[in-house]
């Protein structure tokens, strides 16, 4: 099931047009920073043509008189359109489709982020593959490609979470990729993935940082080498300091952290001299204050990003929910790529289980649920978790044994889960939404 699945996404992402994009982005990556500005120009005015032309909720804010073409001529007239937010595509996903395609033939991709809120993305085939020849060129600055032997950490169900003994892992021969569950990273289980780690000496290791982090840990504490792949790739989750060093140490290679979205708005990743770039190419990011005026320099600034891959569903000036730091750092690998300082934000907290196991991005519980206003996971204890519930429009008390049976198959069936409907959940102090917490005194550091 697994290499039928992989087979399927191989074609989805890297057929068609692939390998096209791939060599334009090749290409377009050493344009002077003269002309990478005319190339965003040029995209931003076709996407904000064809979106008032194309699309149902951009054409109502026309002739609402919302926004008035005559006066966008260009990037610098951004800032006279509307921010577009997460809830105005989550209550009407279709209204921000294409007419150019039957919505029956596209692809949909549920995301639900750091809120548990489920969100509707759609995207077509040819603009799926132009996604993911960014993702390409990525690894093109690694020295690394699909076709290289490789091991992912994700957060796909691929192991029952009861399961005891390995095999933890399934081949997708795709992609010449071997899964591994981020589920059963216990103390217990460990030997088994670093053995079968040692087997498989992958060219690159693509994984959440907490994954990868408990294994390089362990080996630590053992005193255990051996696995030397030539590029560790992170995404997902912060990348946090203190996890980069101890991976690094351990693996001898260098670590690549990116960042992008299931919204198709924006794609930032570190190139071969470390630094993060934003790909120009893939869209305009925008950086402001609370207040909506421009953040400067080393300021935090939410990122207002405008995507110019999708053109299924495109978005324009979307409030991503995350925030960031710009550089005024120039970057010496010689692209003339906008630098970012800092991504901040996917800091969920990591839950420990009573056999040692850390499980964290449990976001993928939530997928596909439309009647699900908010959720939030609290881990009471080793065995104990309480899952915050408040309800939608259509909810029904089923809707939440989904959930619970998602978590189940992460957390193990002998977790005890508590489903608490609430009203409301509260934000922390500097007002930011927590979707996982733990109460676990955990020594992760």
């Amino acid at each position: 099931m697994t290499a039928i699945y992989g087979y399927r996404l191989y074609g989805e992402r890297y057929a068609g047009n692939h390998d096209r994009y791939l060599g334009q982005l090749l290409e377009s990556q050493w344009y002077s920073q003269e002309n990478i500005d005319k190339l965003v120009e040029k995209k931003f005015n076709y996407i904000f043509r064809y979106a008032i032309d194309n699309v149902p909720y951009y054409r109502e804010l026309v002739k609402k008189g919302a926004i008035n073409p005559s006066d966008i001529k260009g990037i610098e007239d951004i800032h006279k359109l509307p921010i577009l937010t997460k809830e105005e595509i989550r209550n009407n996903p279709e209204h921000f489709v294409s007419d150019k395609f039957k919505k029956e033939k596209l692809i949909t991709i549920n995301t639900s982020g750091t809120t548990g809120k489920t969100l509707k993305i759609y995207v077509d085939k040819d603009s799926r593959r132009y996604g993911y020849a960014f993702f390409s060129r990525f690894k093109n600055w690694l020295g690394v490609n699909e076709s290289h032997k490789n091991i992912t950490f994700a957060g796909r169900g691929i192991v029952s979470p009861d399961d005891s003994s390995p095999p933890f892992w399934r081949i997708n021969p795709a992609w010449n990729n071997y899964l591994f569950s981020s589920y059963h990273l216990s103390p217990h289980n460990m030997k088994y993935y670093v053995e079968k780690m040692k087997k498989i000496q992958p060219c690159y290791i693509d994984s959440y940082p907490s994954s990868i982090f408990v294994i390089a840990k362990y080996m630590k504490e053992k005193g255990i080498s051996g696995i030397y792949p030539k590029a560790i790739i992170t995404s997902s989750e912060t990348l946090f300091d203190y996890q980069r060093k101890i991976i690094s140490e351990i693996f001898n290679c260098p670590i690549y952290d990116q960042y992008g979205c299931a919204e198709q708005v924006v794609f930032v990743s570190q190139c071969e001299k470390g630094k993060y770039h934003v790909h120009p190419e893939f869209g305009i990011v925008e950086y402001l204050k609370e207040d909506g005026s421009k953040a400067k320099e080393g300021e935090p600034a939410r990122l207002i990003c405008t995507g110019f891959t999708n053109l299924a569903m495109p978005l324009i000036r979307y409030d991503i929910g995350d925030t960031g730091i710009m550089s005024k750092n120039k970057c010496s690998c010689g692209r003339s790529f906008p630098v970012i300082e800092k991504i901040i934000g996917r800091t969920d907290d990591i839950l420990v289980m009573g056999d040692g196991r850390q499980v964290g991005r449990l976001d993928p519980v939530f997928k596909g649920l439309k009647t699900i206003q908010e959720a939030q996971i609290i881990q009471e204890n080793y065995d104990k978790v309480t899952l915050r519930i408040v309800p939608g429009n259509d909810y029904k008390e089923s809707d939440s044994y989904g959930v619970v049976r998602e978590l189940k198959k992460r957390l193990g069936e002998q977790t005890e889960i508590t489903v608490a409907i609430v009203s409301k959940i509260p934000r922390s102090e500097n007002g930011k939404f927590r979707a996982v917490i733990s109460k676990v005194n955990k020594n992760i550091c």
